[in-house]
């Protein structure tokens, strides 16, 4: 099929590869116990121009896979406790800052050494800064350990790492918008990130109940549902109207809403409806990706160096921010561990930076490698840091009067 068939003829086409090839690899990936998200990777990579070459990319599927991505975001949201959010807050606040900052300098220095230019340096760390720790949480709870003081802190920076992540794309985004990377405009953009973020996330939950009890009383089928998906779209359209990434917009309408009555079915629904659409995102992500001219050998340093430093920044951020917080160094190195796999927000980093023409396809590639890397070595250094060691009912941190305990 051509790019010049009708749009409505490129969606059954694009829709269906995607969801076929895309599932079916899911399958495989998932077999092995590992984040079905690869699946998609492989099938995009197997579609696309790198094999292939019969999966379709233009306007109508970028515009179908970003809702796909952003539905996922607004999910992500819903699944989060609003309440719990902003208890933790302070404590999983210092924590993320250290282990999102560190990892993110680790990516911009590598990028920074190797040659790179600033901006490009910028979305080098934002591949890097990005955490997912459903691996993790899938071993913990074979491990019998998700409900140590590990594993909830692990689970509390994770919520604010995708918010981090989230600001830090938006950032880079609108740097190139505005064509200059420079500090004040950073400080300038990071505010207004910020700023409308938490803007959104009160008035929202401000709302929330008048909102839903409105959608409660109508008489129509999937009411609640479709009143939800409206309230999502709104703000991702008007966060952007400003200036804002509008999956910053997705994931703050999710978290405002999480916590209405009669929410378990319908945000049941929003997830099936998240699978499937991020499925194509993901499928559509890889399938654009040239390998041939990201295989070249003068790009292999710069594969190992930006993997190694995967590892380290989160290492160094997490470990030692947790470590002069109070944990034990053991407690520390768990956490450090817990916090190493990175998925969907690394792979939307690359794709932001490679779609705006930033940088070449080798980012992509590279995000692709340590979504593999960290995804694959997590589970048996987990099993490590944990086999043999104390598992501590009580940690007292730094800051005076905070003792974590054991759920």
């Amino acid at each position: 099929m051509s790019l010049e068939a009708s749009p409505e003829l490129v969606i059954f086409y694009t829709l269906a590869l995607a969801l076929l090839f895309g599932k079916f690899f899911e399958e495989i990936v998932s077999r092995t116990k590992y984040p079905p998200v690869l699946g998609d990777l492989i099938a995009g990579l197997l579609l696309g121009s790198s094999v292939l070459g019969i999966y379709i990319v233009n306007d109508v599927v970028h515009a179908v896979s970003w809702l796909g991505v952003a539905l996922l975001l607004f999910y992500a949201g819903l699944n989060t406790s609003y309440r719990e959010f902003l208890r933790l807050l302070p404590i999983a606040g210092l924590l993320t800052l250290g282990e999102a900052l560190a990892a993110f300098l680790m990516g911009f220095l590598v990028g920074w050494i190797l040659g790179y230019n600033m901006l490009q340096s910028f979305f080098i760390g934002a591949v890097l800064e990005a955490t997912s720790v459903s691996l993790t949480v899938r071993t913990l709870m074979d491990l019998g350990k998700l409900d140590s003081i590990e594993g909830y802190t692990i689970m509390e920076i994770a919520v604010l790492d995708d918010l981090a992540s989230l600001i830090t794309i938006s950032i880079g985004a609108s740097i190139v918008v505005l064509g200059s990377l420079e500090l004040p405009s950073i400080i300038v953009t990071l505010f207004e990130a910020i700023g409308v973020w938490f803007a959104v996330l009160l008035i929202l939950h401000r709302f929330s109940d008048y909102i839903i009890r409105l959608a409660s009383r109508m008489h129509v089928e999937e009411s609640m549902v479709s009143i939800l998906i409206a309230v999502f779209a709104s703000t991702a359209y008007l966060v952007s109207r400003v200036g804002v990434s509008p999956l910053i917009g997705a994931y703050a309408s999710g978290l405002a809403l999480s916590e209405v009555r009669g929410l378990r079915e319908n945000r049941e629904t929003i997830r099936k409806l998240a699978i499937v659409f991020s499925t194509v995102f993901f499928v559509t992500t890889a399938a654009e990706l040239d390998l041939r001219e990201a295989l070249k050998p003068e790009l292999l340093g710069f594969y190992i160096l930006v993997v190694v430093a995967a590892f380290i920044g989160k290492l160094l951020g997490a470990g030692l921010t947790s470590y002069l917080l109070g944990f034990p160094p053991r407690s520390s190195l768990r956490v450090a561990v817990g916090l190493f796999p990175r998925c969907e927000f690394a792979i939307i980093a690359a794709y932001t930076a490679v779609s705006y023409g930033v940088i070449g396809v080798e980012l992509y590639l590279v995000a692709l490698v340590i979504v593999l890397a960290t995804n694959l070595v997590t589970p048996p250094l987990l099993r490590i840091v944990y086999s043999g060691g104390v598992e501590y009912e009580s940690v007292r941190l730094r800051i005076k009067g905070v003792v974590l305990k054991k759920h």
